[in-house]
């Protein structure tokens, strides 16, 4: 990646070797993130709308290194694209991609660990804009380069960390839609986005874009895939969130008093929360486990850069069906966040994936309650 596009991410994204990571990692799982009181039965998880200090007093691991942590698209400044953004009619979504061996996301590992693998490809956004926020990950011999407003290219190359690409899909207001290009004539076209990265392949309707989540294996050396896109919900709060997803040996929790069974602890998770404009914005961190009638749970907190409460993480987390025999297991997570009088406040959702070691990665989307409450 060009050092000069880095500034602004967090000091946990620093690219070391072969490759790019998200997190300056231990070279084993931190599991030492829990709640005081653990209690996968209760309705928080044992934990408590009240402040910390800033980065949970980890500043070493959440420090921030600059100011500007996005890519500077030149295509911000077009007047035809202004135009289109302003149109009440006008759709934009989220579309954020990361490849590569996604366990190493946010761990260090040798580069003799890793299949290296090409994902030099591109996107076409049939019928709108493409307007480019952050590229992830890229080293200095990696690039990403325009085509046309509808289409971008890139080099990229993975072992054994990952890459990855944020962008914005702005789609004008129909029924029509036309091809952008240099030639006098346009022709109509269904909108679609269609991506290839590497051994990836997929076209995406305008109906998946405004809500999909996926993660697809490439080959057996752990390679992968991560896709999330959403509808940009006007005038409401909406982001994503990315970091570690650790399991843990199973530790089951009883209370002192009672001795009634508290659930089975199974993981720990750490990240980072950025908001609507793809700055960091907070910190995170929780468990997951199940509780004492076998359900899936996890639970976190989620603070601002100061460290003032912003909510308390709750909801379901399993792995996904169609990748249920893979080897590292790819899983899901779906929940909501509760505000300070523990009133619901809005919703994440999104995919981890963690291997036999116990190292993992999860990225997951954002979005206040003003735009959808399931």
């Amino acid at each position: 990646m060009h050092r000069g596009k880095m500034l602004g991410l967090i000091a946990l994204v620093i690219f070391l070797g072969a490759g790019c990571n998200f997190f300056d990692s231990t070279t084993t799982p931190d599991n030492e993130i829990t709640p005081a009181v653990i209690d996968l039965n209760s309705p928080t998880g044992g934990y408590t709308p009240t402040d910390e200090n800033p980065a949970f007093g980890e500043e070493y691991k959440f420090e921030l290194m600059g100011d500007e942590p996005l890519y500077g698209d030149p295509l911000e400044n077009d007047d035809a694209l202004e135009a289109v953004i302003r149109n009440r009619y006008a759709k934009v979504f989220r579309f954020r991609s990361i490849w590569g061996n996604l366990v190493n996301a946010v761990n260090e590992r040798s580069a003799e660990e890793c299949c290296a693998v090409d994902w030099t490809g591109g996107m076409r956004f049939e019928g709108g804009y493409i307007l480019i926020v952050k590229e992830i990950g890229f080293d200095l011999n990696e690039e990403i380069t325009r085509i046309d407003g509808s289409t971008i290219e890139w080099v990229s190359k993975t072992c054994p960390h990952v890459d990855g690409i944020e962008v914005k899909l702005v789609l004008p207001p129909g029924p029509e839609y036309y091809t952008f290009s240099d030639s006098s004539e346009t022709e109509t076209v269904t909108p679609a986005l269609h991506i290839k990265a590497g051994p990836f392949e997929r076209t995406f309707s305008i109906e998946e874009l405004e809500a999909m989540h996926m993660v697809e294996r490439t080959d057996r050396c752990g390679n992968g895939i991560m896709l999330g896109s959403h509808i940009i919900p006007p005038d409401c709060p909406n982001g994503y969130l990315f970091g570690n997803w650790n399991s843990t040996e199973p530790d089951s929790l009883f209370d002192e008093e009672s001795g009634e069974l508290k659930g089975v602890l199974l993981g720990v998770f750490r990240g980072v929360w950025f908001n609507e404009h793809g700055i960091a914005a907070g910190f995170l961190r929780g468990i997951a486990g199940t509780n004492s009638i076998g359900e899936q749970k996890f639970f976190g907190k989620y603070i601002n850069i100061y460290g003032k409460y912003m909510g308390i993480l709750v909801g379901d987390y399993g792995i996904s069906p169609a990748l249920y025999a893979e080897e590292p297991p790819f899983g899901w997570f779906k929940g909501k966040w509760l505000g300070r009088y523990l009133t619901r406040e809005g919703a994440l959702r999104g995919e981890w994936v963690s291997d036999a070691q116990g190292y993992g990665f999860f990225h997951g989307q954002w979005v206040n309650d003003c735009y959808f409450t399931d």
